[in-house]
This record gives structure tokens, sequence and C-alpha cells, in this order.
């Protein structure tokens, strides 16, 4: 619950129909983290605010990004460009075979996970919140979950009601018994299921989103992540069902040069939402995905889809797909308080969006708390132990934490030490773990989530002898351009992008 009540000043941008945009307003958070009103700046302000925290933000106030498709584990690794490889693959069971996967994709993060859990995940969440994700999907293999630690982790969030609500599987499902329960769960419980289907542009893929059909998981709650290999005719026949695909462009251009028919969902009727996937052949956060989504559109598409549906896919379109349009996705009177505020150039607000880099991100909020911001809003927003963080040149200050939640008591200081330490020396790391779990004191444990690195799947032990590179830097660098520009798997499908970050 935030402390204190806040009021955010600027163009609030709500992708509530009532009320889209409203040029000079005012959006209102209680103190216990709900938003009380969403209007212009003139009109009276609610009973109770007159304490409350007051940001002057003279920049768009958005709803917080949703991230509907993420591995967060692996977000400390940078991009991988397979050695060697120059065509692109058909099938997500492919790449993983390739020789470099296990050294320097698989071995660091399962080693990081099982050294410095803790700190690696801290890590990972702010890389994402860097972008203005206040949700993401993707951390469901924590040792134990946490809810209401930094960004909300989809899988376990119950906005404090102790009802869980949505159920992923990285793991292809084994058998028709657990077809049957996640259609149960959807029907009944009106619960979300979120899966990986038809990843790649082999035409036998479609056989997995077939099998979906017929055991009639094809449901409003239903979210099929990727579907690159789907036709127009699959996403008629899906529609009426309801449903919802999560399109994560960078990735599939970077493994397949290709990405899905999003334009045939959209027009079946079938609603698109947005994932980053993960850093090896992602963006780093959502923000950036919201660009090569633009790019996609602008240059493949011919702008079949508006600036405000792409904004809409990483906001209000996953909210809906969640069956959390009464919580988040909207600035509207009654939904939690889940704000991200940027810089405003003048324009079209969903152009701003669009256009928005790491340096545009002034606030971040979730449920009314600030999270991560300038130090000027910051400081508006009464924020206590909030920490300066570095990002380059880039100086802003966030709040990591939190006395109330079990095992958020790591600075950012200590975060990056604490990396440090697993890197530098694994074994001694790991030889310290081992007296803990003696003592019956261990620590979390971050767990790799695809199935041919999760532990607990694969049977191995952890790889205490790798070597592990540097975390990946938390915002779009040259260097990231670069390794984009050097890579030849993408067919140069990605070209352009450094146009979003560095003015030519």
């Amino acid at each position: 619950m935030a402390e204190h009540a806040l009021v955010i000043y600027g163009r609030l941008v709500t992708f509530d129909e009532e009320q889209s945009v409203i040029e000079d307003g005012a959006l209102y958070i209680g103190g216990d983290g709900r938003i009380a009103a969403v209007q212009t700046r003139t009109e009276p302000a609610p009973a109770g605010f007159e304490a409350a925290g007051k940001l002057r933000t003279k920049g768009c106030v958005y709803p917080g990004l949703i991230d509907l498709h993420n591995h967060v584990v692996y977000n400390v690794l940078g991009l991988w460009a397979p050695p060697g490889q120059t065509q692109p693959y058909t099938s997500r069971y492919d790449w993983p075979g390739h020789g470099s996967y296990e050294e320097m994709i698989s071995d660091p993060a399962n080693a990081l996970g099982a050294l410095a859990g803790k700190a690696h995940l801290k890590y990972c969440e702010m890389k994402a919140v860097v972008g203005g994700v206040t949700a993401i999907q993707g951390s469901a293999k924590m040792a134990y979950p946490y809810e209401g630690w930094l960004v909300r982790n989809v899988e376990y969030e119950t906005f404090k009601t102790g009802k869980k609500s949505v159920y992923q599987s990285a793991l292809p499902l084994k058998d028709d018994t657990e077809y049957k329960k996640h259609r149960d769960r959807m029907a009944n419980d009106k619960t979300a299921f979120l899966y990986h289907v038809s990843e790649g542009t082999d035409p036998a893929l479609i056989t997995e989103y077939a099998k979906l059909k017929t055991e009639e998981c094809l449901q409003p709650t239903f979210g099929a992540i990727h579907c690159t290999a789907l036709q127009e005719a699959n996403y008629r026949e899906w529609a009426p069902h309801g449903g919802s695909v999560i399109w994560s462009p960078f990735s599939n251009l970077w493994l397949y040069r290709d990405t899905t028919d999003v334009v045939a969902a959209r027009d079946a009727g079938v609603r698109v939402c947005l994932g980053a996937d993960w850093s090896p052949s992602g963006s780093k956060n959502l923000l950036g995905e919201l660009k090569v989504a633009d790019l996609w559109n602008r240059k493949r598409l011919s702008g079949a889809f508006s600036e405000r549906e792409i904004c809409a896919m990483a906001t209000c379109n996953p909210a809906d797909a969640l069956g959390w349009s009464s919580r988040i996705g909207r600035l509207k009177a009654g939904l939690h308080g889940d704000v991200l505020v940027t810089s405003d150039r003048g324009g079209d607000p969903y152009r701003n969006l669009i256009r928005s880099i790491e340096r545009d991100v002034q606030f971040v909020a979730i449920n009314g708390e600030p999270f991560y911001g300038t130090t000027q809003l910051m400081k508006a927003a009464r924020a206590t132990r909030a920490e300066l963080i570095e990002l380059g040149r880039l100086r802003r200050r966030a709040v990591l934490v939190y006395p109330e939640v079990k095992d958020a008591d790591m600075t950012w200081a200590q975060v990056r030490a604490n990396l440090h330490t697993a890197r530098r020396d694994p074994v001694g790391r790991y030889l310290e773990i081992e007296k803990l779990h003696e003592v019956g004191k261990p620590p979390p444990w971050l767990r790799t989530d695809k199935p041919w690195d999760d532990p607990a799947v694969t049977g191995k032990p952890v790889p205490v002898t790798v070597k592990i590179p540097e975390p990946d830097p938390l915002v779009h660098d040259t260097a990231y351009f670069r390794a984009v520009e050097k890579a030849s798997l993408h067919g140069g499908l990605l070209d352009g992008l450094r146009d979003y970050y560095f003015t030519p």
C-alpha cells in the first residue's frame, strides 16, 4: 500500500475510451494505491488530497507497461549471435542445440540464478523498470514467489487477494490430462493461461495450435505466445473462441527472419499483446520492443496499425488478456495506480511513447508506490530509501529495500557486489551456499524456465566452473546496436532500430 497519496500533473494518456487524452490533467492516487480521479488540472481536487505529494511532471503520464512474455532469469545476459550461424532457424527446438548455447546462455544463467539468486532477480527486474515496465510475465521459476516486490510478477500477482489468476507453461504440455487441467481452469475459474505455440516458420508447428483447438483450450483468457507459424485461416477459426496472441517481434526476426502475422490476427478479432521475450534474442525492455513493433509496422505492414494500437499492445491489451481490465492497464478511477511518466515531445502522445527511450523515463509507480524516477520527482513523491542508480551518464533514484517484504533487503550497491562476487569466485560462493543449506538457511534460487535449461528438468548440477559474463547493461546503448548491426542472423530486418535512439 502506498504510504502517501499522490497527485501527478501532466498530459494524461489513459487508454480509457471515455476520456483517452487529457492535455492538462491531474491523476489522483489515494493512499490505498488506487486511482481516485482522472481529470483536468483545473477541476476541484477530490477530498483527502490536501497533503498529497504533488508531482509536476511536464511530461506524458501513461499506465505502466505490461510485458506479457519474458524469461526474466536470462536478462542478465546480452544478445547472442550463435557463432557460424548465418541462416535463420525454423523452430524453437533448433537453436538450443547450437554448440555455443550451453556455454553462453544456459550455464551462466543457471550459475547466477543459483549463486546470487536474489541479486540476479533484482538486477533483471530493474532492467524492466528502467523501461517503464510495471508488470512482467516470466518469473515463474523462483524458489518461492514474491508479490509486491519491485515489478508485478504476473504469474504470482493476486492484488492481495491471495487468489492466483494466471498460469503459464514454458514446457510443452505432456498429455491430455494437462490440457484438461488448463481448459477447466479457464472455463470454470476464469483464470488466464499463457503458453508457447507454434514458434518458428516450419509449417509442421501448426500441429501445436491444432492440438490446443482440439482440446478446447482456445478460450477468452488463453494467451498464445509467438504463433509465428500460424496462417490467416488459423486466426479466422480461432477468433470466435476469444483469446490473445503475444507478439515478440525482435526475437522472432533475430532467430527466424519472420514474425507473427499480427495483421491477420487483429483483423480476425484476436487480441494482440507485446512481450520482449528475453535479452539473448530480444529487446532489453518492453519500451524497446515497442520500437521494433513500430519499425515492422512501418516497413513491412504499410502502417496497418495505428500508433495507439501499438501502444495498446503494451498497456490495456495485456490487462484485458489476463482478465485484469478492472485492475491495471488504464488510467481510470478504481484501478491500481501503476504509472509511467515520460518526457513530452509534444505532438501525438502515442508516438511520444513509441519514441521514448530510457532517458525519457521520468517516474514509475506501482500501486501508487514510487519505485523509480528522477531525484526531483521521487522527492516530490516522498519516496523513502530511494538510492542513486547510475545508467551510464543517466542518473535516477530507485527504491529496492522494503522492510515489510521478505528478502527485499538488498540495496543496488549490494546487488552489484553480490553479482560481482558470484562471477569472480563461483566455486567459493557455491561452497558458502552449501554451508547455508546445512544449517537450513538456503538463499533464494532463481531457476531458468526454458525446458532444456531448467535443472529440475535436465537433472544437471549447478555449473559452478562456467565463465559468467558481466551483467548486460540496463539500457540500449551503442554496444547493443553494434551487436545488432554486426549479426547476420536477422538478415537486416532489424536495420533502422538504432535511429529510434540516436538521431541520424
